[in-house]
């Protein structure tokens, strides 16, 4: 596994612990609310019992009224807490499917990376046995689905150039390629061969 696939998948384990601790934070937040809004309704309902009695005493005959419309704030108040409630519930149910999504991404991505893998070996292989066609198929894949990939990338161009040398037609993007893995840090002396020999067939 080279270097850039091993920073590509820290990125990605960072990503998903990140998820892991918003889900937790977020099922802490939605707990500590929900306690706060139960805590207020009971206090709310202590105090209006005190104001019913209170007001049992003083108006006698107005008291139903009043007590009806404590009761109907009492509902609205209940109906608001439900509301929220169901809205953390939904929350919490998305992030839950964000984190499911991104593990199956994850199994995924390993998956690929061992198939991608097995490809540079057998493009290695190709290459080793004069297939340069076919290897440079192969590298060309690999490159196209891992663009981090350097050493991909570096014999995608080297094959290019390796199956018709005498195709001016790709020189430009053969040292386009090189120059950019150059400024990337990426340096062989297959690189600097090649572009030599470019150099000489174009004067």
């Amino acid at each position: 596994m080279n270097k850039e696939n091993k920073v590509y998948k820290s990125i990605t384990i960072i990503i998903l612990l990140l998820i892991v601790f918003g889900v937790v934070f977020l099922g802490y937040l939605a707990l500590t609310i929900f306690k706060e809004q139960k805590l207020f309704f009971e206090r709310h309902e202590e105090q209006v019992k005190i104001t019913e009695e209170n007001l049992k005493k003083k108006m006698g005959e107005g008291f139903d009224l009043v007590r009806q419309k404590n009761m109907e704030s009492e509902k609205r108040l209940s109906g608001k807490i439900d509301d929220i409630y169901r809205g953390i519930t939904t929350l919490n149910e998305i992030y839950e499917n964000i984190l499911e999504e991104q593990k199956k991404r994850r199994v995924e991505s390993l998956y690929a990376d061992k198939d991608l893998a097995e490809k540079m070996e057998e493009a290695k292989l190709l290459l080793k046995e004069g297939r340069i066609n076919h290897a440079y198929r192969m590298y060309e894949l690999v490159a196209r689905e891992q663009p981090e990939n350097k050493e991909a990338r570096f014999y995608m161009y080297y094959t290019l150039f390796l199956k018709n040398k005498s195709d001016i037609e790709e020189y430009s993007r053969i040292k386009r390629g090189f120059n950019i893995l150059e400024r990337e840090g990426y340096i062989r002396k297959e690189m600097l061969e090649t572009l030599l020999y470019i150099e000489a067939e174009k004067n």
